[in-house]
């Protein structure tokens, strides 16, 4: 019940037009309470029992009031577009679990309210360029203080961000609980950053150490590949090669050693094991050791793929939106590959944070998955087309999540859509925006 009050007066906020404060409240839920609270605290045993849910209602109840209060609530863009698409399949999915799978509607609710938070755009989009620009300074600055706490509990092994699973490496602490919002605002501090002089130097160091620090080889190469192609668009590609090779050696080194670091690593062997398709059988006695990572994601996608494939209609629609703890999934599901759970010991059959096609085929099934990428790759292309302050970090930003998407399951939670949402308004106002934020 802690956070029902804040709920509440966000809800008012945004009413009365203190949208800064409203928006921000919003992320704050969004993401874990921006993974400074711990999780159990959002359960308010009544319904809500993750942060989430508390941006669910909050977006959902804004959604419509906005609707009732205002006449071009929803504007005919090709945002909007591309969010009736999506959601119209979505609601097919949810009346096809109800009616042909049989699965509780409780059940429905809880497995595809996320999938709704994409209504965000609708709520956010009211927001004023100079309400925008404000939260963006607040957003870094929070974003900073995480990076601040994550170094400092790398170095001392001491968990200070919320969800804090680790383990040793010899040097650092490994911690897995990087700051979501990270993911952008590290592109965001390197090519957008309002800060001047010194500042602007730190501000950039700070979340540029930060997102190594997991020691995570698949995150680390697909960052750097992606500042890379930032520095090709920002600088004009093949004339800052010739004009500055020693500067572009010198960027690519990074990339150089963690290429030699994962080939001396299981990973080679696993990719190599996965094209000669020694995955294709999966019996009993299929074992992995513990570092077989890519081989475990492959052969989880591979599982359920077949099992979805199996069937028609799984096919198009995904298997249903039946949660992992219902009657249903242990009356219809019995897959080998997953990691156990953690009351139960029972292998975890639907959702994975491990690789995000796991979860797309069972949710949305072939096709909707293919409709969401159509979703995804759209938005994408609105900020490679409008390639400028805001444009360049949100398409760079896009690109890592498609690229992490095989070792997270990021690119399946739509709250890591707010970003491209929230700052779609701002690609027409480049010369405001850079006028106001001073890049």
């Amino acid at each position: 019940m802690l956070f029902i009050p804040l709920l509440i007066l966000s809800i008012i906020l945004y009413i009365i037009g203190k949208r800064v404060s409203s928006v921000l409240i919003l992320f704050f839920f969004l993401f874990d309470g921006f993974q400074l609270i711990p999780e159990v605290l959002f359960d308010t045993h009544a319904g809500i029992s993750k942060s989430v849910d508390f941006a669910f209602v909050y977006i959902l109840v804004l959604f419509i009031y906005g609707f009732i209060r205002y006449d071009d609530f929803i504007p005919k863009n090709r945002i909007s577009k591309l969010i009736a698409i999506y959601l119209f399949f979505i609601i097919i999915c949810i009346g096809i679990s109800l009616f042909y799978y049989h699965i509780g509607f409780v059940d429905i609710l809880r497995t595809s309210r996320t999938y709704f938070l994409v209504l965000s755009y609708f709520v956010i989009r009211r927001l004023e360029k100079e309400v925008l620009i404000k939260l963006l300074k607040i957003l870094f600055i929070v974003v900073l203080f995480q990076c601040c706490l994550f170094i400092i509990q790398a170095f001392t092994g001491i968990a200070l961000l919320a969800g804090g699973e680790n383990g040793w490496t010899g040097v650092i602490t490994r911690f897995y609980n990087i700051p979501f919002m990270l993911y952008f605002f590290v592109f965001y501090a390197i090519f957008c950053n309002p800060y001047e002089g010194w500042l602007k130097l730190v501000t950039t160091i700070i979340p540029l150490i930060t997102i190594f620090l997991p020691l995570h080889r698949s995150l680390m190469m697909a960052f750097v590949v992606c500042i890379l192609i930032g520095i090709y668009i920002k600088i004009g590609g093949l004339k800052v090669i010739m004009k500055y090779p020693r500067v572009v050696l010198i960027s690519i080194i990074p990339l150089l050693f963690i290429v030699a670091k994962t080939g001396e690593s299981r990973t080679i062997t696993d990719i190599s094991n996965v094209l000669n398709g020694e995955f294709l059988e999966i019996d009993d006695d299929f074992v992995m050791d513990e570092d077989s990572t890519f081989m475990f994601r492959i052969v989880h996608l591979f599982e359920r793929f077949m099992d979805v494939t199996g069937s028609k209609i799984e096919t198009v629609f995904g298997a249903g939106y039946m949660t992992e703890d219902s009657e249903y999934t242990s009356n219809h599901f019995d897959y080998q590959i997953g990691l156990p759970d953690d009351i139960t010991g029972n292998t975890i059959q639907l959702d994975t944070s491990d690789i995000s096609w796991s979860n797309f085929i069972i949710r949305y099934g072939i096709i909707g998955t293919l409709i969401f990428l159509y979703f995804f790759f759209s938005i994408t292309s609105i900020f490679h087309k409008n390639i400028s302050t805001i444009g360049l970090p949100i398409f760079l930003y896009m690109i890592l999540l498609f690229f992490d998407s095989f070792t997270s399951d990021l690119l399946y939670q739509n709250r890591m859509l707010i970003f491209p949402l929230l700052f779609y308004n701002l690609l027409p106002l480049n010369y405001e925006y850079k006028k106001n934020t001073n890049v």
